[in-house]
């Protein structure tokens, strides 16, 4: 018996409708991300940064692995006072749990938490544009936190819902989890069919959780300034202006992208990617994926996206983001079949930094 067809999407879209376009720009680090401390100049500084597409998947758990730096050096050095670098998920999940050590936490970032790259992600928990050589036993116990906080806030206001995600072929994003944390996620069922209008191949079902950056991120910032947290508007151009502005002994680096300046990190590359946002419809409780992507929210259907590696700016080209509904349209066959461009994330010549399973080229 053939499986019922779940609810088909509007793919009506006006690019010039306010906030249809955006474009960000993934905060990627060759090798692997940083998550690190050093003592420089008589700071102590916590490194937390280069997590490429999947910032928000990593955070809680990222932010685990900072306190415990942060609170064996205070056990020490008794210092009071902690400096975060950076409003995006890094550094307000960071500042949470720096809280519950009873330190003084100011955050210090360039833009509000609406204005960053993390504002903008989709908000899919799945292992993204990231690698991590040699950090296996460290990204277990990172996946296994952030999984297991975002799992423990849903409904609780933090904007986290447990979903369904169906896939035309196996989805390395998640089957990594899998790999390093076996039983952490639902195991994947294969379809005969994706349930879908205009689908007739097999596919996958996933279980993942999605997370609304436009309901979590303002709730992290309100829960801090309710603990008494400062956001300081600050604009820095080097780690010795960093130095020599700041008091406290305790910084955590979160800047993302801006390490690549402020730690003359060479490693760090800039990801652009661009996203369609469709109107709400509240029918589709589902994601798409490994063909393009869909994630529908409470506030857009978000479909993407680009990967344009090495290009470090924000604006968004409206054609591009046509392209990428009509794309998702044509697989609903609501259009006519497309070529994939290779700037689309899922082109082929993407799949060495997208898949965090494939060794990445020189």
């Amino acid at each position: 018996m053939a499986s019922a067809n779940l609810p088909t999407p509007d793919f009506t879209f006006d690019p010039n409708a306010p906030g249809a376009c955006l474009a960000g720009v993934r905060p990627y680090r060759t090798g692997s991300f940083r998550l690190d401390a050093e003592t420089d100049s008589g700071r102590f500084v916590v490194h937390n940064y280069g997590h490429g597409g999947c910032g928000i998947t990593l955070s809680w758990g990222c932010a685990a692995k900072v306190k415990e730096m942060v609170q064996k050096r205070i056990a020490v050095s008794h210092d009071t006072e902690v400096a975060v670098l950076g409003a995006g998920v890094m550094g307000m999940t960071a500042a949470t749990l720096l809280l519950d050590l009873g330190l003084r936490v100011t955050i210090y970032t360039e833009r509000d938490p609406v204005q960053t790259t993390s504002f903008k992600a989709g908000g899919h928990w799945a292992v993204s544009v990231v690698t991590y050589e040699g950090k296996e036993n460290e990204l277990k116990d990172i996946l296994r936190t952030s999984y297991t906080t975002f799992k423990s806030s849903i409904g609780h206001g933090f904007g986290v819902s447990e979903r369904p995600n169906f896939t035309p072929k196996p989805s390395p994003n998640l089957d990594v989890v899998e790999q390093l944390v076996p039983g952490l996620l639902p195991a994947r069922v294969p379809l005969t069919r994706l349930p879908f209008e205009g689908h007739t191949k097999p596919g996958f079902r996933y279980q993942t959780l999605l997370v609304e950056p436009p309901i979590f991120l303002p709730r992290l910032e309100s829960d801090l300034k309710a603990r008494g947290v400062m956001f300081v508007h600050r604009s820095f151009t080097s780690k010795q202006h960093v130095f020599t502005s700041l008091t406290q002994k305790l910084i955590v680096n979160c800047t993302g992208l801006g390490a690549k300046t402020l730690w003359n990190d060479a490693k760090m590359v800039p990801i652009k990617g661009q996203l369609a946002m469709l109107p709400a419809q509240p029918n589709l409780q589902y994601l798409y994926g490994q063909d393009g992507y869909m994630f529908p929210r409470a506030d857009h259907v978000v479909i993407g996206g680009t990967f344009e590696e090495g290009v470090n700016n924000e604006l968004f080209d409206k054609a591009v983001c046509k392209g990428l509904v009509k794309h998702m349209a044509a697989l609903f066959g609501k259009t006519a079949p497309r070529p994939m461009p290779e700037i689309h994330i899922h082109h082929p010549r993407n799949a060495a930094m997208v898949n965090p399973a494939m060794p990445v080229r020189v």
